[in-house]
Protein backbone atom coordinates (compact mmCIF):
# COMPACT_ATOMS: atom_id res chain seq x y z
CA UNK A 1 0.00 0.00 0.00
CA UNK A 2 3.28 2.51 -0.82
CA UNK A 3 1.22 4.83 -2.71
CA UNK A 4 -1.73 5.79 -0.20
CA UNK A 5 -1.18 9.04 1.33
CA UNK A 6 -2.68 8.58 4.88
CA UNK A 7 -0.94 11.52 6.19
CA UNK A 8 -3.80 13.05 4.36
CA UNK A 9 -6.78 11.49 5.80
CA UNK A 10 -8.59 12.93 8.48
CA UNK A 11 -9.55 10.08 11.23
CA UNK A 12 -12.64 10.90 14.37
CA UNK A 13 -12.05 8.46 17.02
CA UNK A 14 -14.88 8.53 19.94
CA UNK A 15 -14.05 6.19 22.76
CA UNK A 16 -14.74 7.06 26.44
CA UNK A 17 -11.68 4.29 27.36
CA UNK A 18 -8.98 7.31 27.65
CA UNK A 19 -6.16 4.37 27.57
CA UNK A 20 -8.51 2.71 24.31
CA UNK A 21 -8.28 5.84 22.39
CA UNK A 22 -4.57 6.26 23.19
CA UNK A 23 -3.88 3.05 21.81
CA UNK A 24 -5.87 3.51 18.93
CA UNK A 25 -4.77 6.68 17.81
CA UNK A 26 -1.00 5.33 18.24
CA UNK A 27 -1.71 2.39 16.25
CA UNK A 28 -3.19 4.94 13.39
CA UNK A 29 -0.08 6.81 13.45
CA UNK A 30 2.03 3.64 13.30
CA UNK A 31 0.08 3.45 10.36
CA UNK A 32 1.31 6.72 8.72
CA UNK A 33 -1.90 8.57 9.68
CA UNK A 34 -1.04 12.26 10.96
CA UNK A 35 -4.61 14.00 11.31
CA UNK A 36 -6.42 11.95 14.10
CA UNK A 37 -8.80 13.64 16.12
CA UNK A 38 -10.11 11.67 19.65
CA UNK A 39 -12.65 12.33 21.95
CA UNK A 40 -15.55 10.53 24.37
CA UNK A 41 -18.79 10.69 23.41
CA UNK A 42 -21.02 11.88 20.65
CA UNK A 43 -21.27 15.63 21.22
CA UNK A 44 -17.23 15.27 20.21
CA UNK A 45 -18.35 13.68 16.78
CA UNK A 46 -20.72 15.99 16.24
CA UNK A 47 -18.78 18.91 17.09
CA UNK A 48 -16.15 17.57 14.52
CA UNK A 49 -18.03 17.23 11.87
CA UNK A 50 -19.38 21.09 12.08
CA UNK A 51 -15.60 21.76 11.79
CA UNK A 52 -14.95 19.52 9.25
CA UNK A 53 -16.37 16.07 8.01
CA UNK A 54 -13.58 13.08 7.87
CA UNK A 55 -12.90 10.57 5.91
CA UNK A 56 -12.76 7.53 8.36
CA UNK A 57 -14.65 7.45 11.66
CA UNK A 58 -13.85 4.79 14.34
CA UNK A 59 -16.20 4.89 17.31
CA UNK A 60 -16.82 2.85 20.09
CA UNK A 61 -20.29 1.67 19.81
CA UNK A 62 -20.86 1.96 23.48
CA UNK A 63 -20.47 6.01 24.33
CA UNK A 64 -22.20 7.70 27.56
CA UNK A 65 -24.36 10.30 25.36
CA UNK A 66 -26.33 8.18 23.17
CA UNK A 67 -26.23 5.48 20.99
CA UNK A 68 -23.33 5.34 18.73
CA UNK A 69 -25.62 2.80 16.14
CA UNK A 70 -28.50 4.97 16.24
CA UNK A 71 -25.91 8.44 15.06
CA UNK A 72 -24.89 6.13 12.05
CA UNK A 73 -28.75 5.52 10.80
CA UNK A 74 -28.85 8.97 11.19
CA UNK A 75 -25.58 9.82 9.56
CA UNK A 76 -26.78 7.23 6.41
CA UNK A 77 -29.98 9.40 6.11
CA UNK A 78 -27.88 12.31 5.80
CA UNK A 79 -29.48 13.55 9.38
CA UNK A 80 -26.01 14.68 10.17
CA UNK A 81 -22.85 15.94 8.61
CA UNK A 82 -22.92 16.45 4.76
CA UNK A 83 -21.75 13.06 3.91
CA UNK A 84 -24.00 10.16 4.64
CA UNK A 85 -21.45 8.02 2.52
CA UNK A 86 -18.20 8.16 5.17
CA UNK A 87 -16.80 5.41 5.95
CA UNK A 88 -17.56 4.22 9.29
CA UNK A 89 -15.83 1.46 11.41
CA UNK A 90 -17.90 0.48 15.04
CA UNK A 91 -15.40 -0.32 18.00
CA UNK A 92 -16.20 -3.00 20.32
CA UNK A 93 -14.40 -5.19 23.06
CA UNK A 94 -17.39 -7.69 23.08
CA UNK A 95 -18.75 -8.79 19.49
CA UNK A 96 -21.91 -10.32 20.75
CA UNK A 97 -24.38 -11.92 18.05
CA UNK A 98 -26.74 -8.78 19.07
CA UNK A 99 -24.45 -6.22 18.76
CA UNK A 100 -22.84 -7.19 15.22
CA UNK A 101 -26.22 -7.82 14.09
CA UNK A 102 -27.53 -3.89 15.57
CA UNK A 103 -24.31 -2.75 13.53
CA UNK A 104 -25.30 -4.14 10.71
CA UNK A 105 -28.51 -2.79 10.65
CA UNK A 106 -27.58 0.69 11.40
CA UNK A 107 -25.28 0.97 7.93
CA UNK A 108 -21.55 1.08 9.25
CA UNK A 109 -19.14 -0.73 7.09
CA UNK A 110 -16.96 -2.26 9.86
CA UNK A 111 -16.68 -4.00 12.65
CA UNK A 112 -13.70 -3.72 14.54
CA UNK A 113 -12.58 -5.61 18.14
CA UNK A 114 -10.66 -4.34 20.82
CA UNK A 115 -7.30 -3.83 21.03
CA UNK A 116 -5.82 -4.10 17.40
CA UNK A 117 -3.01 -3.75 15.93
CA UNK A 118 -1.06 -2.53 13.03
CA UNK A 119 -1.52 -5.23 10.78
CA UNK A 120 -5.65 -5.65 11.26
CA UNK A 121 -5.82 -1.81 10.89
CA UNK A 122 -4.54 -2.15 7.59
CA UNK A 123 -5.96 -5.21 6.58
CA UNK A 124 -9.17 -2.93 7.08
CA UNK A 125 -8.37 0.22 5.91
CA UNK A 126 -7.45 -1.14 2.67
CA UNK A 127 -11.01 -3.49 2.18
CA UNK A 128 -12.46 -0.41 3.00
CA UNK A 129 -10.55 1.77 0.17
CA UNK A 130 -10.25 -0.82 -2.29
CA UNK A 131 -12.88 -3.29 -1.66
CA UNK A 132 -15.83 -1.52 -0.02
CA UNK A 133 -19.17 -3.00 -0.17
CA UNK A 134 -21.87 -1.35 -2.56
CA UNK A 135 -24.69 0.83 -1.38
CA UNK A 136 -28.43 -0.11 -1.24
CA UNK A 137 -31.40 2.07 -0.42
CA UNK A 138 -34.58 1.39 0.54
CA UNK A 139 -37.58 3.94 2.23
CA UNK A 140 -35.59 2.70 6.15
CA UNK A 141 -32.40 1.71 5.12
CA UNK A 142 -29.57 2.96 3.47
CA UNK A 143 -26.20 1.61 3.40
CA UNK A 144 -23.78 -1.49 2.69
CA UNK A 145 -25.23 -4.26 1.30
CA UNK A 146 -25.81 -6.90 3.92
CA UNK A 147 -28.39 -9.57 4.55
CA UNK A 148 -31.89 -8.03 3.25
CA UNK A 149 -34.86 -7.96 5.00
CA UNK A 150 -37.33 -7.76 2.85
CA UNK A 151 -38.19 -8.68 -0.42
CA UNK A 152 -37.76 -5.21 -1.70
CA UNK A 153 -34.21 -4.94 -0.33
CA UNK A 154 -33.53 -7.57 -1.77
CA UNK A 155 -34.32 -5.96 -5.33
CA UNK A 156 -32.85 -2.75 -4.57
CA UNK A 157 -30.57 -1.59 -7.30
CA UNK A 158 -26.88 -1.68 -6.17
CA UNK A 159 -24.80 1.47 -5.82
CA UNK A 160 -21.22 2.17 -5.38
CA UNK A 161 -21.08 5.36 -2.75
CA UNK A 162 -18.56 8.12 -3.21
CA UNK A 163 -15.71 6.75 -1.18
CA UNK A 164 -13.86 10.01 0.25
CA UNK A 165 -11.39 7.54 2.74
CA UNK A 166 -9.94 6.54 -1.02
CA UNK A 167 -10.41 9.37 -3.07
CA UNK A 168 -8.20 11.51 0.14
CA UNK A 169 -5.80 8.25 0.11
CA UNK A 170 -5.27 7.94 -3.11
CA UNK A 171 -5.45 11.76 -4.22
CA UNK A 172 -8.21 11.09 -6.36
CA UNK A 173 -9.91 14.75 -7.14
CA UNK A 174 -10.30 18.28 -5.19
CA UNK A 175 -11.63 18.48 -2.26
CA UNK A 176 -14.33 20.11 -4.37
CA UNK A 177 -14.51 17.94 -6.68
CA UNK A 178 -15.30 14.86 -4.13
CA UNK A 179 -17.94 17.11 -2.33
CA UNK A 180 -19.67 17.50 -5.52
CA UNK A 181 -19.58 13.60 -5.97
CA UNK A 182 -21.17 13.10 -2.67
CA UNK A 183 -23.74 15.80 -3.52
CA UNK A 184 -24.84 14.54 -6.70
CA UNK A 185 -24.95 10.51 -4.54
CA UNK A 186 -27.69 12.46 -2.46
CA UNK A 187 -29.54 13.25 -4.54
CA UNK A 188 -29.58 9.83 -6.16
CA UNK A 189 -30.10 8.48 -2.64
CA UNK A 190 -33.20 10.78 -1.93
CA UNK A 191 -35.07 9.78 -5.19
CA UNK A 192 -34.64 6.09 -4.60
CA UNK A 193 -35.60 6.28 -0.87
CA UNK A 194 -38.75 8.83 -2.09
CA UNK A 195 -39.83 5.81 -4.72
CA UNK A 196 -39.43 3.62 -2.34
CA UNK A 197 -41.70 5.66 -0.15
CA UNK A 198 -44.36 5.57 -2.44
CA UNK A 199 -44.57 1.69 -2.79
CA UNK A 200 -44.83 1.41 0.99
CA UNK A 201 -47.31 4.14 1.46
CA UNK A 202 -49.52 2.61 -1.37
CA UNK A 203 -49.08 -1.04 0.39
CA UNK A 204 -50.13 0.43 3.87
CA UNK A 205 -52.64 2.68 2.63
CA UNK A 206 -54.58 -0.47 0.70
CA UNK A 207 -53.99 -2.36 4.18
CA UNK A 208 -55.26 0.52 6.07
CA UNK A 209 -58.26 1.45 4.35
CA UNK A 210 -60.45 -1.68 5.28
CA UNK A 211 -59.13 -2.25 8.42
CA UNK A 212 -60.12 1.68 9.36
CA UNK A 213 -63.55 1.23 7.28
CA UNK A 214 -64.50 -1.51 9.84
CA UNK A 215 -63.25 0.36 13.18
CA UNK A 216 -60.49 -1.80 13.47
CA UNK A 217 -58.04 0.55 14.93
CA UNK A 218 -55.83 -2.55 16.38
CA UNK A 219 -52.43 -3.65 17.04
CA UNK A 220 -51.84 -4.22 13.50
CA UNK A 221 -53.44 -0.79 12.51
CA UNK A 222 -51.61 1.60 14.68
CA UNK A 223 -48.14 -0.49 13.34
CA UNK A 224 -49.47 0.46 10.17
CA UNK A 225 -49.88 4.00 10.87
CA UNK A 226 -46.97 4.55 12.64
CA UNK A 227 -45.02 3.09 9.58
CA UNK A 228 -47.20 5.34 7.51
CA UNK A 229 -46.42 8.31 9.37
CA UNK A 230 -42.73 7.09 9.31
CA UNK A 231 -42.66 7.16 5.02
CA UNK A 232 -44.80 10.67 5.13
CA UNK A 233 -42.52 12.35 7.19
CA UNK A 234 -39.12 11.08 5.65
CA UNK A 235 -40.50 11.52 1.99
CA UNK A 236 -41.15 15.32 2.97
CA UNK A 237 -37.47 15.59 4.27
CA UNK A 238 -36.11 14.09 1.42
CA UNK A 239 -38.66 16.26 -1.19
CA UNK A 240 -36.44 19.36 -1.61
CA UNK A 241 -34.78 19.87 -4.92
CA UNK A 242 -35.36 16.19 -6.20
CA UNK A 243 -37.87 16.25 -9.02
CA UNK A 244 -40.75 15.13 -7.18
CA UNK A 245 -41.07 17.90 -4.95
CA UNK A 246 -44.33 19.23 -6.18
CA UNK A 247 -45.85 16.14 -3.99
CA UNK A 248 -44.15 17.71 -0.32
CA UNK A 249 -47.54 19.12 0.08
CA UNK A 250 -49.78 16.04 -0.07
CA UNK A 251 -46.91 14.35 2.35
CA UNK A 252 -47.80 16.71 4.65
CA UNK A 253 -50.93 16.48 4.78
CA UNK A 254 -51.17 12.69 4.51
CA UNK A 255 -48.70 13.43 7.68
CA UNK A 256 -52.13 15.50 8.98
CA UNK A 257 -54.46 12.47 8.36
CA UNK A 258 -51.95 9.48 9.55
CA UNK A 259 -51.65 11.81 12.99
CA UNK A 260 -55.14 12.03 13.44
CA UNK A 261 -56.29 8.63 12.78
CA UNK A 262 -53.23 7.25 14.99
CA UNK A 263 -55.02 9.51 17.93
CA UNK A 264 -58.70 8.87 16.94
CA UNK A 265 -59.01 6.83 20.04
CA UNK A 266 -60.45 4.06 17.86
CA UNK A 267 -63.28 6.42 16.56
CA UNK A 268 -61.69 7.58 12.87
CA UNK A 269 -62.97 10.84 11.70
CA UNK A 270 -65.11 9.78 8.27
CA UNK A 271 -63.00 12.92 6.91
CA UNK A 272 -60.03 11.39 7.09
CA UNK A 273 -61.28 7.86 5.92
CA UNK A 274 -62.37 9.21 2.84
CA UNK A 275 -58.91 11.59 2.04
CA UNK A 276 -56.71 8.60 2.39
CA UNK A 277 -57.50 6.36 -0.68
CA UNK A 278 -57.71 9.94 -2.59
CA UNK A 279 -54.38 11.51 -1.24
CA UNK A 280 -52.57 7.79 -2.19
CA UNK A 281 -53.45 8.01 -5.64
CA UNK A 282 -52.14 11.55 -5.69
CA UNK A 283 -49.14 10.75 -4.11
CA UNK A 284 -48.96 7.62 -5.98
CA UNK A 285 -49.13 9.87 -9.85
CA UNK A 286 -47.01 12.60 -7.95
CA UNK A 287 -44.46 9.80 -7.97
CA UNK A 288 -44.86 8.30 -11.40
CA UNK A 289 -42.10 9.00 -14.02
CA UNK A 290 -44.30 8.33 -17.22
CA UNK A 291 -47.57 10.78 -15.40
CA UNK A 292 -47.66 14.35 -16.49
CA UNK A 293 -45.86 16.89 -14.07
CA UNK A 294 -49.01 19.75 -14.57
CA UNK A 295 -51.74 16.97 -14.62
CA UNK A 296 -50.40 15.52 -11.42
CA UNK A 297 -50.31 19.40 -9.66
CA UNK A 298 -53.60 19.70 -11.09
CA UNK A 299 -54.77 16.86 -9.12
CA UNK A 300 -52.74 17.43 -5.91
CA UNK A 301 -54.76 20.62 -6.21
CA UNK A 302 -58.30 19.31 -6.27
CA UNK A 303 -57.31 17.00 -3.52
CA UNK A 304 -56.17 18.93 -1.16
CA UNK A 305 -58.46 21.57 -1.84
CA UNK A 306 -60.70 19.29 -0.49
CA UNK A 307 -58.75 18.75 2.89
CA UNK A 308 -59.29 22.32 3.34
CA UNK A 309 -62.77 22.16 3.41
Amino acid sequence: MAQERFNEVTVVIADPDHRARTVAKQTLIKAGFRKILTGHNLAFVRQSFEVEMPELLISETELPDGDFTEFVNDLRHHKVGNNPFLVVSALTSNPTPELVKKVIQAGADDLLNKPFDVQTLMRRVGRLIYERKPFVVTGDYVGPTRQAKSQKEANAEKFVPPNTLKARALNEGSVEDVQAMVDAAIQNVNTKALESHAEDIDELVSILEPRLAKGEVDATSRLCLDRLRYSSEDANRRLGGTEYDHVSDLCQVLLHIVNNLRNSGGQPRSQDLLLLSPLNKAIQLGFDKNADVETARQISQAVLSKFKR
